[in-house]
């Protein structure tokens, strides 16, 4: 199964598929991480690939923050810094920019859409206001035009999932050939051709481009002043279509000089290279996107409400406390959720997200005029949050927290999860090396040995792992005489794991 935009999916509790198995989103994410790792090697760089500057969507939750710094770890990568991606396309873009400037970055690629207004004072990047959309992106511009192309192509019904699977990457090639000249050639997966126009597509995905709007003006109105340079970065951003829209919006043209397919990039590695103090001429801070509270139910209100501690638009670090009751004289325990979202709105609204809920003993049963308790938050550079609770009477700190997702919530789980990441590409990398030999094989013994690496190896124990390798490779390696007998010895050993297959 093809991947895209998994980075959109670190704030759901969604599976993916993998090699015919479902994996945790943190699982394939840290493939990914790996892969890369592993292309580090490959390229020649004199040194392994262990720490890095993350980028990540600055919509993303503290959820999303976490699980990105978690699968980089589980690859073997230690992160120095997440930074928000517009900051990094902004900071790309720094030598360009004087002093005392207002930016905004527009950042559309695959899967996601961030807004953010910074301002650059002496060298210092500090965010002013950021809105995003957390699933609006190139995968959803090619699904609806291919939705308006199809019913248009006869026999399209019956087409088999790998001539429609043809069809979306030809689809996405035309769109990007529609950038830049008014008709493309759309190649059918039956034979023909079919051609599609510029205004054609630019019809079918303006309502998509029409929902970017929102973001935009709610970052200018936050934020208000004139805007300097208009920087747009992203793949979906290099539409004629987008980018006339939103330089309607903001009343300026983009920047021509930045690089919208590698400006996140660059700027991640100014960012490093500020942080090891090799750049001193420029620095940045980044703030939260969303809301963080905590909901209490005053009022006897049935869903609760959200009282904030921490702001949006807040810049990393930051610390806040407030004072909190039990509802009830002499109650045991209390339940504290974080939230994270949009105060304005009802708790039950899709923008709001129950980030935890810790059910917690108070240290003593009272009345509840005697029972006061403050909850601090504290959220750090990387934008993941430590909740601690403190009685006011005693001053005895009765929960101190570390906000935990996903496969994250169990760390006896983790090793395993790194197993799993571990023999998923050397998997990858053992059936890249095999594909010549394993090529002369029957096609009985293929499947076996695509069985083993792709649906057993990642899963079983070491143990298990032992016995199994020496089987594989010596079917790989087969003469012709030999191939039945090591095929039979290699199925024999995968009977054993059938749960798996």
């Amino acid at each position: 199964m093809k991947l895209e935009a998994v980075k959109r999916l670190f704030a759901t509790d969604d599976e993916v598929v993998v090699a015919g198995r479902q994996l945790k989103v943190e699982e394939a994410a840290a493939t990914f991480f790996r892969h890369i790792q592993q292309q580090a090697a490959a390229s020649g760089l004199p040194e392994r690939l262990d720490r890095a500057v993350v980028t990540v969507p600055a919509n993303s939750r503290g959820k999303a923050r976490y699980r990105t710094k978690l699968c980089a770890g589980l690859a073997g990568i230690e992160v120095a810094a997440l930074i928000n991606e517009p900051t990094a396309a902004a900071m790309a873009h720094a030598r360009k920019i004087g002093q005392n400037q207002r930016i905004l970055v527009f950042d559309w690629g695959g899967g996601t859409l961030d807004v953010t207004v910074l301002e650059a004072y002496r060298g210092v990047f500090i965010e002013q206001s950021s809105k995003g959309i957390q699933r609006l992106g190139g995968i959803d511009i090619d699904e609806r035009f291919a939705a308006a192309l199809l019913p248009r192509i006869a026999g399209s019904g019956s087409w088999e999932p790998r001539e429609l699977n043809s069809f979306r990457i030809d689809l996405e090639l035309a769109k990007i050939q529609l950038s830049s000249q008014d008709v493309a050639v759309l190649p059918l997966p039956r034979g023909g051709t079919m051609e599609v126009t510029r205004g054609l597509f630019e019809e079918t995905v303006m309502p998509l481009i029409e929902r970017t709007r929102e973001p935009v003006e709610i970052c200018l109105r936050e934020s208000p002043g004139r805007i300097d340079h208009l920087v747009m970065v992203g793949g979906s951003s290099m539409m004629p279509v987008i980018q006339r829209f939103v330089a309607g919006i903001v009343g300026s043209e983009p920047s021509a000089d930045v690089s919208p397919m590698t400006a996140i990039a660059e700027g991640a590695a100014i960012a490093d290279a500020i942080l090891q103090g090799i750049i001193t001429d420029l620095d940045f801070h980044v703030g939260t996107e969303h809301a963080l509270g905590t909901v209490v139910h005053n009022d006897g209100s049935v869903d609760g409400m959200f009282s904030v501690l921490i702001g949006r638009n807040t810049k990393y670090p930051a610390r806040a406390t407030d004072s909190y009751t039990p509802a009830n004289d002499f109650q045991e325990e209390v339940n504290i959720r974080v939230i994270e979202g949009d105060p304005e709105k009802p708790i039950t609204h899709e923008d709001n997200v129950i980030l935890k809920n810790w059910t917690v003993t108070l240290p003593e049963k009272r009345p509840v005029k005697d029972a006061t308790f403050d909850i601090t938050y504290d959220y750090d550079v990387d934008g993941i949050l430590h909740v601690t609770a403190r009685d006011n009477r005693t001053g005895l700190v009765f929960m101190d927290e570390e906000l935990s997702f996903g496969a994250a919530q169990d760390r006896a789980q983790l090793p395993a999860i790194r197993r799993v990441v571990d023999q998923l590409m050397a998997g990858a990398t053992a059936a890249q090396g095999a594909a010549a030999t394993a090529a002369a094989l029957s096609h009985a013994s293929q499947a076996a040995v695509k069985k083993a690496r792709d649906k057993v190896l990642p899963f079983v124990s070491d143990a298990d792992r032992a016995r199994l390798e020496p089987l594989i490779a010596a079917l790989e390696a087969a003469s012709p005489g030999e191939e039945d007998e090591c095929r039979m010895a290699l199925e024999r050993e995968l009977r054993v794991h059938a749960y798996l297959l």
